[in-house]
């Protein structure tokens, strides 16, 4: 990994090759996606955080560039790159520039938090019933997708699926940010691998996001609990996107906890395989753990510390 993230640091091509070549696998393997999103927004990252605003936006056009001429060619169409660079590239640009700037993953994270709240309320603000307009879309886009591919009877899709179209909106914005915070950490820890050895372990086990957030989700949990409406529905998909960012945190507190301990491996490689296996729950529980240590300082039990050094 470490001759990986060398090679993209070589040179301003090499970084612009790599990130439209995972924006390209993205595309190509669905099943895949994630990962490749999450590593071509890595490699943006990597570089806005070692060189500054002007080598990433570079790297940006230059991916953006690249994509788009290829599904010109193979799918006459160039909207793929141009999709990327909006909705992963320059996020991704701007998370890393606010961690070059401030040194605080703390501040990267709420960066990404805000982010992603933006993307509810904006949604808000343009639909009046957001969860009417996925099922609207579900009926005329993927359901008939699905009857083709012999995917179970309609209205036992309608049935599975419909708690998760009414929180969509949410699932995507947290979706979103969770990629952007991946590729924000993968970064960080290639750059430390790079620069600083070490110093990314430090730095996450220690990660708090802080009494204001913290106090912020426990009132919107309260308005997705008790408000209805508009106001309500707001909340609950908000909550999603807390809940992903909380359980970034709550893996802090794991990994700080396990490296204090000095615990064997295996046990943090429990911990991601009950998350694979029961993603949901472990996920709820994950982030409860984070959204508590904000006032508990879980990990100073073990002696880690609360400010970890600055990386370079």
């Amino acid at each position: 990994m470490q001759k990986f993230a060398a090679f993209i640091m070589r040179g301003r091509i090499q970084a612009m090759l790599v990130a439209a070549l995972f924006g390209v696998l993205s595309l190509l393997l669905p099943f895949a996606q994630p990962l490749m999103t999450v590593v071509s927004g890595a490699v943006v990252a990597l570089v806005a955080l070692r060189l500054g605003a002007r080598e990433g936006v570079f790297v940006v056009i230059g991916a953006a560039l690249g994509v788009s001429a290829l599904t010109l060619v193979t799918m006459g169409n160039p909207a793929p790159g141009l999709v990327f660079a909006a909705v992963i590239w320059l996020p991704a640009w701007l998370l890393a520039l606010v961690l070059r700037a401030t040194v605080s993953l703390t501040l990267a994270f709420q960066a990404a938090t805000l982010l992603g709240g933006l993307i509810v309320l904006a949604v808000y603000a343009v639909l009046p019933d957001p969860a009417a307009w996925w099922g609207k879309m579900f009926e005329a886009v993927m359901l008939p997708a699905m009857q083709q591919a012999g995917m179970g009877d309609a209205d036992q899709v309608r049935q599975v699926l419909g708690a998760v179209l009414s929180r969509m909106t949410g699932i995507l914005a947290g979706a979103q940010v969770l990629t952007l915070l991946f590729s924000l950490v993968i970064a960080r820890w290639w750059q430390a691998m790079l620069y600083n050895p070490g110093g990314f372990g430090s730095e996450y086990n220690a990660l708090r996001l802080g009494d204001r957030l913290a106090y912020l989700a426990l009132i919107v949990l309260g308005a997705g609990l008790f408000v209805s409406g508009s106001i309500g529905d707001a909340a609950k998909d908000l909550l999603v996107v807390l809940t992903g960012v909380y359980m970034l945190q709550g893996l802090a507190v794991a990994h700080g906890v396990a490296a204090a301990a000095k615990a064997n491996p295996a046990w943090l490689m429990v911990l991601y395989t009950l998350m694979a296996i029961l993603l949901p729950f472990v996920a709820v529980a994950l982030a409860g753990v984070g959204l508590a240590d904000n006032w508990l300082n879980i990990r100073s039990y073990f002696g880690v510390n609360r400010k970890p050094p600055a990386e370079g």
